[in-house]
């Protein structure tokens, strides 16, 4: 490994290497960063011809810059401070996580301040879209960190997404993230029931598909998911489970926020059944099986009050 300070910055470890992960790895991989990795799964940064390392602690004895995209803030926090951890190595010299987690907003804030006690900045980089978005260049960053702190991952960020919010401290990127997933993911549910509706009614699938475009349904959701509804093609781009843990991550800050969010309560009910019908590891476009499943249910429920 060269000791020149340049090949030090082009260094980044990123840890948890599923969708998302692996979309940001290529991305660095593509801007000519050495990517060091860290996976239950080796085989992943095998398939993307990277090095593994076999510990968080390892790795930060390695690099000084790390990204993190793992399942929720319990896995940041254990990468973070548990054993074999990154705040565990014996000669570290981490000095940034720019975490892309999903996560808690307060237990955000708890990992950046951990980290900043031993000198490490934490820098909370949300996506907005999908691995396949991101892989493309066409994800949104909600980030929250220091200002100065930021300055320091300026460069990895500009190579992950083409628009960066800054939104404020750590906490205030997780937030962002979680509201505009409530749209995000109602858009997607919205779309499968109109479809739905569309298939029983003889009404094209993709008829309709050409007049929402044509007209003031058209939404991101239609071009990224509809053509993958009508086709029944869940090949995962973003998990429908990973969803069910985001919609509930909605729910817990409507809570503490004192807002009702009835439409986001049913839309948790209907991925949970999914979920417990087997597609919890597909694309969450497979929210319309859900819907298409539901019918028999449905007619049976309206007979049964008539």
């Amino acid at each position: 490994m060269s000791g020149d300070s340049r090949t030090g910055e082009k260094q980044v470890g990123v840890i948890g290497l599923g969708l998302l992960g692996s979309a940001i790895a290529a991305r660095l991989l593509d801007e000519s960063f050495e990517v060091i990795g860290l996976d239950a799964d080796p085989v992943r940064g095998a398939d993307l011809g990277v090095e593994m390392v076999s510990s968080a602690a390892e790795l930060a004895s390695r690099v000084e810059r790390v990204v993190l995209c793992l399942p929720g803030s319990g896995a940041v926090e254990e990468v973070c401070a548990g054993s074999e951890g990154l705040l565990d190595a014996g000669e570290s010299r981490l000095r940034l996580v720019v975490d892309c987690t999903t996560g808690e907003p307060a237990r955000s804030e708890a990992i950046a301040e951990r980290m900043a006690s031993v000198g490490t900045g934490f820098v909370e980089a949300a996506v907005s879209g999908s691995s396949e978005l991101l892989r493309r260049g066409e994800a949104v960053l909600l980030v929250g960190a220091a200002r100065g702190t930021l300055d320091t991952a300026a460069d990895i960020l500009d190579v992950l997404a083409p628009v960066v919010f800054h939104l404020g401290p750590v906490g205030a990127g997780a937030k962002m993230k979680l509201v505009s997933n409530l749209v995000v993911g109602l858009n997607r549910l919205v779309l499968a029931e109109a479809i739905g509706l569309a298939e029983r009614a003889g009404v094209s699938p993709g008829k309709l598909l050409e007049v929402l475009r044509a007209g003031p349904g058209h939404s991101r959701a239609l071009e990224l998911k509809g053509e993958k509804m009508v086709k029944s093609n869940y090949t995962p781009e973003a998990h429908l489970a990973q969803h069910l843990k985001d919609v509930g991550l909605i729910l817990e800050l409507g809570r503490a926020a004192g807002a009702d969010l009835p439409l986001t309560r049913l839309h948790r009910e209907l991925l949970e059944r999914g979920g417990g019908e087997g597609f919890g590891e597909l694309d969450n476009s497979s929210i319309i099986e859900v819907l298409r499943n539901s019918s028999g249910r449905v007619e049976d429920g309206a007979a049964a009050g008539d």
